[in-house]
């Protein structure tokens, strides 16, 4: 039992930290050095120019899920741990703390080739990036069933698993068309590497004093060039048979593409004290070829209605079928878009900024919100941090995000986390473990940076002016 705990703690522990969708670190939303906001809105150029370092420039890791978490999971009870399974924990404890569905995600954007730079008129940035998006969601009656395990009709459809795999290449530019607004986009060919899903249409589990029973029927759908599309409809389901041997058939497999695009726009107010933002990301899709696509069902039954004392045997009754189904050709996804709406009002000659971001995700079966405030401290022109916390969506107080640019000239090192949990918990005196995170991401970025905008230095030098103008109008009035 304490080895299942363990499993139990540490798979709560990697769940808990499983956030959505891009790989979009909100923490970042406000630092001028970082050429991580240009990810999250299109309009927000970096202070500099830069160039990323390929797979280094700018990992980003997001896991998430929305209920969970240890602090879920495990229970506090005569001054120890235990898991939910625990006879102490009461089903309406556990259960009340779940939500009617579970909504996980994985999402990963690894840098292959990144450069940006400003012109004498606006800032212009291209990029080749290798993203993957998964998704699940889950019955809040999986759970039920492990906790109760008694008498009743257990629900355990309506889940979804996916996976998407591809190429983002991109071109995008931030243009200033007055001085207190700026417009970016972003445009993108995609290229298809694979995607799966599979559904679970039907699923239930029905415990009754007489007989258990349950039914399932599902379906699989694929994509990706090691798939060979020309299998035998009908057929029993064969990993086999549905694989691609022929080198040039693989290499004719890669013909899935798509189009997105990435929309921002920026105004500055009261002398720039003041900046709202609006950035929509991953407007587009990819259509997927016929030449790579497989299709599968799955359906099962089971019955158990006890043990018959004369024959000596068990009357159980089931069985399971999985099996080709006909090839539905081409067919096309959407990607998953985000939106990014933020407020930002500096203090302190822009020493100092607050910022209010709410971020929303719309994945494939499911849609989720956050919203973020932050603190951003600009230390030095080249050096600057920020902390934050994320609201709604199950995260709770105590779970903060921070983040560390450091941008001289020549050189740009980013370091941040959206969810760090602040609380922990031991369990069997051995193991610590974050306690209060359902979400978690991690990033790192090392580049290297290129001169500033002549625009901006321009904006810069009128702006000194007039405080100088300001200053001196302010002595004379003294006087």
């Amino acid at each position: 039992m304490k080895i299942y705990g363990k499993i139990l703690v540490i798979a709560a522990a990697l769940l808990g930290g499983l956030t959505t969708l891009s790989a979009q670190m909100r923490t970042s939303y406000f630092m001028e050095g970082s050429y991580f906001r240009t990810d999250m809105n299109a309009a927000l150029a970096p202070t500099r120019g830069y160039i990323k370092i390929p797979l280094a420039g700018g990992l980003g890791v997001n896991l998430g899920n929305n209920y969970l978490s240890v602090n879920n999971f495990f229970y506090q009870r005569n001054n120890k741990l235990y898991t939910f399974l625990y006879s102490g924990v009461s089903a309406e404890d556990f259960l009340g703390k779940l939500g009617n569905k579970g909504k996980l995600s994985l999402n990963l954007d690894v840098p292959i080739i990144g450069f940006g730079a400003h012109t004498k008129k606006f800032f212009w940035s291209v990029g080749i990036n290798l993203r993957s998006q998964s998704e699940i969601t889950l019955s809040k009656d999986m759970f039920a069933v492990l906790k109760n395990l008694s008498n009743g009709y257990y629900d355990l459809g309506d889940t979804n698993i996916s996976n998407r795999e591809y190429i983002d290449i991109s071109l995008g530019a931030a243009i200033p068309i007055k001085k207190f607004v700026t417009v970016g986009f972003r445009v993108k060919g995609l290229v298809g590497l694979a995607d799966l899903s599979m559904s679970m249409d039907k699923m239930y589990l029905d415990i009754n004093e007489d007989i258990v029973q349950a039914e399932f029927l599902g379906g699989i759908r694929g994509n990706c060039p090691i798939f060979n599309s020309n299998y035998r409809a009908g057929s029993a389901f064969s990993v086999e048979d549905m694989m691609q041997r022929d080198i040039s058939g693989i290499m004719n497999g890669f013909k899935s593409w798509g189009l997105g695009a990435d929309l921002g726009v920026e105004v500055r107010l009261l002398d720039d004290h003041l900046k709202v933002s609006l950035g929509v990301n991953d407007l587009g899709f990819i259509r997927w070829s016929k030449s790579a696509t497989i299709n599968a069902e799955g359906k099962a039954h089971f019955s158990y209605e006890g043990f018959n004392l004369t024959s000596g045997k068990a009357d159980v009754d089931g069985g399971f079928e999985a099996k080709m189904t006909p090839s539905v050709g081409s067919y096309t996804t959407r990607l998953s878009a985000s939106l990014n709406a933020g407020v930002e009002y500096n203090i302190l000659k822009n020493w100092i900024a607050f910022g209010l971001l709410s971020h929303t995700e719309f994945c494939q079966n499911f849609t989720r919100s956050e919203l973020t405030a932050s603190v951003n401290f600009r230390i030095m022109r080249w050096l600057s941090t920020s902390f934050s916390h994320t609201f709604f969506n199950g995260n709770q107080p105590g779970v903060l995000g921070w983040a560390l640019n450091i941008h001289p000239t020549g050189l740009n090192i980013f370091l941040g986390a959206d969810f760090i949990d602040t609380r922990f918990a031991v369990y069997n005196q051995t193991m610590l473990v974050p306690k209060m995170m359902t979400s978690a991401n991690v990033y790192v970025g090392v580049g290297f940076n290129l001169g500033k905008a002549k625009y901006m230095k321009s904006m810069q030098k009128s702006k000194s002016q007039k405080d100088k103008k300001e200053k001196k109008e302010k002595k004379t009035k003294k006087a």
